[in-house]
């Protein structure tokens, strides 16, 4: 929708406040102030009185319900004020210029340099001054702002500027003077160590002991150490071990080679790469340290500088990951829920993203209680350890980043306000199936909402005289970055959205050759179609037909056209593409 496309536009278009502020504000006269002219022009105009006080953590509270319809809910405080006038007290930032702030925006930490983390879309307010007949010109108030007018919420049926505009939130018929009491304090999670980041490298963090970090982490979380946790530094070469080993034990020998093949054809990965290479050399380049399976110690890598931003929010969430092995061991863990067929790659990946996303939170809590922003790049030592080139398509890093960027939102889906730790202890001792609950968290919360409907391990069986050498599940977390090869990221999720299960499988044919099948499932046949009809052309595909009234999608796709010849007829003759 329209809406949507703009909160995407404003999320591009609020890092470039800064830049915006931070170059004007000294050439632009009468910035320090708004004239009395002005403010008693504004004020003859409409007259507010003791006003209900909105805080931006008041507005923090909108919580996104669903990363495919991008849903949100609104906490009902905010929901009481909506449409009556209200007091906000914050700093000023340009919309369109900053020589008139008739239209400008609201956020809730002076915005005067461009490595500041940039504040959220719920920390963003629109806000407009002055009647459409007005003809003044609205200056730029550098220091805080009490801001009086009408408060709006915006929802799929508003039809309102700041609606329009993209924003969330907005106050018409504003007055904005400057705020007369205590300065507001700079909004957590909206800052730099030391206010700023000083050249390429991040300003080093104060030292702090490993069992200090452990103990802040522990009451973050909630969640005391049941054993000692030992940060043990190790070298470039023995990480590199530690790392192999972690990949070696989450893909099984017998599945790797399949695994490559299938992501190869697919475009998600080199052609001939070996996949623990290729997946290990990636998690070179930004991994600093990596938590074992008991829980009790954390290999943090030597060469890199602990009070390193970057190293220190990294190794925060390690002690996560510890704290949780030591509550809910690995080996104890059930990772599929009751009902579901067998362990497969796409419930490995739901439990990877649970598991992550307590970690970010972790990594997010400590950021914001220590003012550290969470954008820090890796250190230069990490880069000089890392592999030079890695031939790999971005698909295949945005397949091994969606759990760390999917899991956060799952599990603060699950979290209480009043008791941080309600919910993701369930999650932990059963964790969600399939990738698509990670997306629809009220999926997992409500099965009447959503019936799976997994592909069968054996559906392949009766394709070839000869059983697949490997099957396994994609997922929506397989499927979206598959389709951003030619979809934007909404068009994929749209295409995704009434997923209900599938499987590929993948065989060894004569001569080299190899063949994948894909299948998939939808919620109806619409959906069914939709996903059809948007598999590129590729031409060494084959588009199954089906049934009319069906659900499920299947095309198979080789590695060159005459591994055609190895399949019946039937399939050889099918049409390449899903468009009609």
């Amino acid at each position: 929708t329209s809406m949507r496309k703009a909160r995407i536009a404003l999320f591009l278009l609020v890092p470039a406040i800064a830049l915006g502020v931070y170059a004007l504000r000294d050439h632009i006269p009468g910035t320090g102030g708004q004239s009395d002219q002005g403010r008693d022009e504004l004020e003859s105009d409409i007259e507010y009185g003791d006003l209900p006080e909105v805080s931006f953590a008041m507005l923090d509270g909108a919580r996104p319900i669903d990363l495919i319809q991008m849903d949100l809910a609104f906490p009902d405080a905010l929901k009481e004020l909506d449409g009556r006038p209200v007091s906000l007290t914050g700093f000023m930032a340009p919309f369109d210029d900053l020589k008139d702030m008739r239209r400008c925006m609201i956020v809730p930490s002076y915005v005067g340099c461009t490595f500041c983390t940039p504040p959220t879309l719920t920390q963003v307010v629109f806000v407009t001054q002055g009647g459409d007949e007005s003809k003044s010109k609205y200056p730029f108030i550098e220091e805080a702002s009490r801001v009086s007018g009408i408060f709006r919420i915006s929802h799929p049926e508003s039809d309102h500027p700041g609606q329009q505009a993209g924003f969330l939130y907005s106050i018409e018929n504003a007055v904005v003077a400057p705020h007369v009491g205590e300065a507001p304090q700079r909004a957590p999670g909206h800052a730099t160590p030391n206010d700023h980041n000083k050249g390429k490298e991040a300003v080093p963090l104060p030292e702090v002991a490993p069992a200090d970090l452990v103990e802040d982490v522990s009451e973050l979380l909630g969640m005391e150490a049941l054993h000692s946790i030992a940060i043990e530094p190790v070298t470039s070469e023995t990480f590199t071990e530690i790392i192999r080993a972690d990949l070696e034990s989450t893909y099984p020998e017998a599945d790797r080679s399949g695994q490559a093949q299938a992501f190869s054809l697919l475009g998600l990965l080199p052609t001939d790469a070996d996949w623990i290479e290729t997946v290990m050399n990636i998690e070179l380049t930004r991994r600093v340290a990596i938590t074992n399976a008991t829980g009790k110690e954390i290999y943090l890598l030597d060469s890199v500088p602990e009070n390193h931003p970057y190293v220190r929010l990294l190794l925060v969430g390690e002690i996560a990951e510890a704290l949780t092995n030591q509550h809910f061991p690995v080996q104890n863990r059930p990772l599929v829920s009751e009902g579901a067929p067998s362990m497969n790659g796409d419930s490995r990946r739901a439990a990877m993203a649970l598991r992550q996303g307590l970690n970010e939170i972790a990594i997010f809590r400590y950021a914001r209680s220590r003012g550290i922003s969470t954008s820090s790049r890796p250190p230069s030592e990490l880069g000089a350890e890392s592999p030079k080139s890695i031939n790999a398509p971005r698909e295949l890093y945005q397949w091994l980043a969606l759990p760390r960027e999917v899991g956060p939102f799952f599990v603060d889906s699950l979290l209480d306000s009043e008791e941080p730790r309600f919910g993701f202890e369930a999650a932990l001792g059963k964790p969600p199936a399939t990738t698509m609950e990670l997306f629809r968290p009220l999926f997992y919360q409500d099965a009447s909402r959503w019936r799976p409907d997994p592909v069968r391990e054996d559906f392949a069986d009766e394709l070839l005289e000869t059983p697949p050498s490997v099957t396994d599940v994609l997922g929506i977390g397989g499927l979206l970055p598959w389709l951003s090869q030619w979809y934007n990221v909404p068009e994929a999720k749209s295409l995704t959205g009434n997923w209900t299960g599938d499987r590929w499988a993948i065989w060894q044919l004569p001569e080299g050759e190899c063949m994948l099948l894909l299948e998939t499932r939808w919620d109806d046949e619409d959906s069914a179609r939709n996903f059809r009809e948007s598999i590129p052309y590729h031409p060494y595909q084959r588009v199954l037909s089906d049934k009319e009234g069906s659900k499920r999608v299947r095309f198979l796709r080789g590695g060159s056209e005459s591994a055609f010849q190895h399949l019946p007829a039937i399939y050889q003759d099918a049409p390449k593409t899903g468009a009609p």
